[in-house]
């Protein structure tokens, strides 16, 4: 039998509850007396507390007293049906066996000791406080994890009542100092919250010397476990596999990765950020410290022939436009010159290209023509910047922004993102998810090079690859990540279920976002990465002059007149021989 009680402000309500469990292959002589506690204990007992216990290292608020008659049985309790007695880890725990006297207190502090042990092994359960008054008298038992001794960590310390009753803050374990005891890391590299190659620059800085405690890496989640290690002097047991990655449940139930070794409680904290984008299932999430997108990135969109940069320096409509009101100013001329078609064709045409034309003009064609002259003015000078732009920079087309532009690629998309993206009402979604194909680790060179698939990928990550591996020496990006994102989600850490260190990781975690650390390690890295990017291919080039492809547009406007003028300079013989011909009809018919 077991009682549990939550603490108030102002008093601890203890609910009774009864939970027997049968064991058949338990036999003990249990007391007369024992029968009596059982059958005292009615109902709820309210008791004043003249010392409250601060509940430092627990979140739960709540404690738990738990009436047994020997440890034997609170060891079946774990076995058959751990969850009846322990609800919450980071709750406090009292323990009492009321075993008879004939049994050694030795023998019982021995299966206390290994009791605790247990619980602190396997469930992660800190504080616990233990009596047996029939066997051991006053003496209370509390296990102290962090304690070291010759050959590991972990004792079981011995205490009377009254000890306990002047100093309740002994039933807890403090963790401001954990005597460099050895907490298991999971970390992976992942830049640039994890880099496990120190860049140049950084290598320089004495912020960055002393990489013990990170495990030799440079990043916001690297730093954050040493900032944990020191400030509560544990010792990080960083893993050496640097390849598992986070690790996600597969649809057969397995899980691998990092998520893996939470679960399987072989690490104790999950240091590589990750998207919230799942309830977590035996684990935790950290306080989240970050957010990020998840973007389509696409192949960075072609380049404009030079050939074509006079066609390119309007749109589609601009140039519509502007012939229709070529038809019309030269139809308006015409009912204004009244002249002939052909020469109203030309004169038109000299006043919208800017080129000489004798015209003696009354004063409405006046106001007209300075009208077009305007208009010439205006185009010509959008037509020479345009040039002057093709021959100093390079030109792109319009850029892939919309998911539906992406969907109407119809390219295989690379992606992790369906397994925390489950928007079955979204079509575009839907579309995009029936495009799909395992990723790999060279995805975004796939990409970039190849030029035939899609990434869905975070946003913060492509954005680092771009400005350190993916840009051309012209500065150009290789990739185009497209502005309407997917998802947004938040990042946090996993941890085990139940750790009672996640308080205190949670704890520094606000401390050093609120600080503006978390940022500042990441940029340090990233800027450090940039300038030794740019350090290595960065080239100091002569003056170089025009080759014959920065000239090819001149080119072509030079062969376009020679033909446009040969072509009106047969018009001209057509005409001459037409009129001609027509003439010696005319006569030859009179």
């Amino acid at each position: 039998m077991f009682l549990e009680h939550e603490f108030s402000d102002f008093g601890a309500t203890f609910i009774v509850k009864k939970k027997f469990l049968a064991l058949p292959s338990i036999s003990e002589t249990r007391d007369d007396n024992y029968i009596d506690v059982i059958d005292n204990i009615k109902g709820s007992v309210h008791v004043k507390r003249n010392n409250k216990v601060k509940m430092s290292t627990t979140d739960a608020g709540e404690g738990h007293l738990m009436i047994m008659w020997s440890p034997r049985e609170f060891v079946a309790f774990l076995d058959q049906d751990n969850s009846t007695i322990i609800s919450k880890s980071r709750s406090t725990y009292a323990v009492l066996f009321l075993i008879s006297a004939t049994t050694s207190c030795t023998t019982i502090r021995t299966q206390v000791d290994h009791i605790l042990t247990r619980l602190w092994t396997n469930f992660s359960i800190l504080n616990v406080i233990v009596q047996a008054p029939c066997s051991c008298g006053r003496q209370v038992f509390i296990y102290r994890p962090f304690a070291k001794t010759k050959k590991s960590f972990g004792t079981l310390q011995t205490y009377v009542i009254e000890d306990v009753i002047k100093n309740p803050n002994l039933i807890l374990n403090p963790l401001n100092n954990l005597n460099k005891f050895p907490l298991k890391i999971s970390l992976f590299e992942r830049v640039p919250s994890s880099a496990r190659n120190v860049p140049r620059l950084l290598k320089l800085d004495k912020n960055y010397q002393d990489l013990s405690l990170s495990g030799g890496f440079v990043g916001s989640d690297a730093l954050l476990v040493a900032t944990f290690a020191k400030y509560h002097n544990f010792e990080p047991k960083i893993g050496k596999n640097l390849s598992r990655g986070f690790g996600h449940v597969h649809p057969n139930g397995s899980v691998g990765g990092v998520l893996a070794e939470v679960l399987k409680k072989t690490s104790d904290y999950g240091a590589n950020r990750r998207l919230l984008g799942y309830e977590p299932d035996g684990y935790e999430f950290t306080v989240p410290y970050s957010s990020d997108k998840i973007s389509a990135v696409v192949p960075k969109s072609e380049k404009v022939p030079r050939g074509l940069s006079i066609i390119t320096c309007f749109d589609k409509l601009s140039w519509v436009l502007f012939l229709v009101m070529s038809v019309v100013c030269a139809i308006f001329w015409f009912f204004v010159r009244c002249d002939n078609v052909f020469k109203v064709l030309q004169e038109v045409n000299s006043f919208l290209l800017g080129v000489p034309s004798k015209v003696v003009a009354s004063t409405h064609q006046m106001v007209f023509l300075t009208s077009c002259m305007m208009l010439n003015v205006i185009v010509l000078g959008v037509i020479q910047g345009s040039l002057f732009t093709d021959f100093t920079t390079s030109r792109y087309y319009t850029e892939i922004n919309t998911l539906v532009e992406v969907d109407r690629m119809e390219l295989p998309i690379m992606t992790f993102a369906w397994l925390i993206i489950n928007d079955s009402s979204s079509e575009i979604l839907k579309n995009l998810k029936r495009k799909s194909m395992p990723d790999s680790d060279d995805m975004w060179d796939i990409v970039a090079y190849h030029r035939n698939v899609v990434v869905i990928d975070r946003q913060f990550d492509v954005e680092v690859a771009l400005r350190t591996n993916f840009t051309g020496r012209s500065g150009v990006p290789l990739l185009h990540i497209v502005d309407e994102s997917v998802a947004t989600y938040l990042q946090a850490c996993i941890i085990s279920q139940g750790s009672p260190f996640l308080l205190i990781f949670n704890d520094i975690i606000v401390r050093m976002f609120e600080g503006g650390f978390i940022l500042k390690w990441d940029n340090d890295v990233v800027d450090s990465l940039i300038i030794e990017r740019i350090s290595e291919t960065s080239v100091e080039e002569e003056f170089k002059a025009f080759c014959l492809e920065d000239m090819q547009v001149a080119l072509y406007v030079v062969a376009i007149g020679y033909v446009c003028s040969v072509a009106f300079f047969l018009a001209e013989i057509l005409k001459s021989k037409f009129a001609e011909v027509v003439y010696w009809n005319n006569l030859i018919t009179e």
